[in-house]
């Protein structure tokens, strides 16, 4: 892709606004951070019903009513907010975000990225939703790319799965979920200073999982920890921690060896747990795109025990080498057991796993990329 340089910051919308300083490593808020040092950034603020969209507690026909009343504001935010910055490209997360976002930029005659998180039918299908919500969802999705200049995916499964849907294959570009390097090495610190820091004063083995809880394949994830996973690991390791790091709520009674943080603010303090863990679990067996907490241990070093989920969205993972699969959930927990006991190993698998991170799926490399894309989209003129 040619390379657009220009003498001054050109001006883009961004949907929806980030809370600063950021406290999460999640792809949203990095790309805000990555887009601002290449762009002035306008951020657009959601409207105040927002959130009583996704309510489940309130009726599904009031929450359709005030999806459209929200979708409408959001536009109209955007568009005046756009016309007052000269705004050159609106760049919105999501389906819905992108829904309002585009009609403010067809009127603006300007681009519109959408930065689509994972495929709507992969994500329906894997959490057991019903085939009207794909339904429905693909609809809103295919006016989507109408609207859409460019249409970023975070895996090549994804386009793969929108190309067989119908989808404009030329308007996708796969842009991973990635790390941010320059943190993480601000961030590291030995396994010794992590602990002490984080006041581990253990002799066992710790074992780190983190995820919010509200997101139902994480919660799955953790409940088969503490009910499968654990127990198994405890007989051979007594000693062992287990540490799970996110928000939301754990709704059973956990074990005396298994502690829930909470909400772990990445920088610095999710970083000393990247540090100070032996190893990182992400058991997820179901979900789309790709998974962050998967790039995280693996940007810091840490040996990480992985489903064939993960590998969906990081083609590169591979058995032995930069990583352990488990390829069900009796091998996962004998994987682990076996990572475990073999330090060598867990040291070759954490640096093949950041040389991996480093190399392909890091903000330093990945950010110049998306900020050509844009520059070439703004320069070309294309949506307008």
């Amino acid at each position: 892709m040619k390379e657009v340089h220009t003498t001054e910051k050109r001006t883009i919308a961004f949907l929806p606004a980030v809370k600063l300083p950021v406290l999460t490593n999640e792809r949203s808020p990095r790309m805000f951070l990555v887009l601002s040092r290449h762009f002035e950034v306008v951020p657009i603020a959601l409207s105040r019903i927002n959130h009583l969209v996704y309510d489940q507690q309130i009726n599904k026909f009031a929450r359709y009513f005030l999806f459209f009343l929200d979708e409408f504001q959001i536009s109209l935010k955007t568009l005046i907010s756009s016309k007052r910055n000269k705004v050159s490209l609106v760049f919105a997360e999501n389906s819905y975000l992108s829904l309002a976002g585009g009609f403010a930029a067809r009127l603006l005659r300007v681009p519109l990225v959408w930065d689509n998180h994972g495929n709507v039918k992969l994500f329906g299908e894997s959490l057991g939703k019903s085939r009207y919500f794909i339904f429905g969802n693909v609809f809103l999705e295919k006016m989507l790319q109408n609207l859409a200049s460019r249409i970023f995916v975070v895996s090549p499964k994804d386009k793969e799965t929108y190309e067989k849907m119908g989808f404009d294959a030329e308007k996708f570009e796969v842009i991973p979920i990635s790390a941010d390097m320059m943190t993480v090495e601000k961030n590291r610190l030995s396994k010794e200073e992590a602990r002490r820091e984080l006041r581990i004063f253990l002799s066992g083995p710790v074992v780190l999982f983190f995820g919010t809880l509200k997101y139902y394949p994480n919660l799955e994830a953790v409940e088969y920890l503490v009910s499968e996973v654990y127990p198994k690991v405890k007989e051979r390791f007594p000693e062992v921690r287990f540490y799970i790091a996110g928000g939301g709520v754990y709704p059973g009674k956990l074990p005396e060896g298994v502690t829930l943080l909470g909400f772990v603010p990445f920088d610095p303090e999710l970083c000393k747990w990247l540090f100070g863990a032996d190893i990182g679990v992400a058991p997820l067996w179901r979900g789309v795109g790709l998974l962050t907490k998967v790039v995280d241990m693996l940007s810091a070093g840490m040996p990480t025990v992985v489903t064939p989920l993960a590998k969906e969205g990081i083609p590169e993972l591979e058995h032995g080498k930069n990583c352990l699969i488990g390829a069900n959930k009796s091998s996962f927990a004998d994987e682990l057991l076996m990572l475990l006991g073999n330090s060598d190993l867990r040291r070759r698998l954490g640096e093949e796993g950041k040389k991996l991170i480093a190399e392909g799926y890091s903000w330093e490399t990945i950010g110049p990329k998306v900020c050509d894309i844009l520059d070439s989209l703004i320069e070309t003129g294309e949506g307008r």
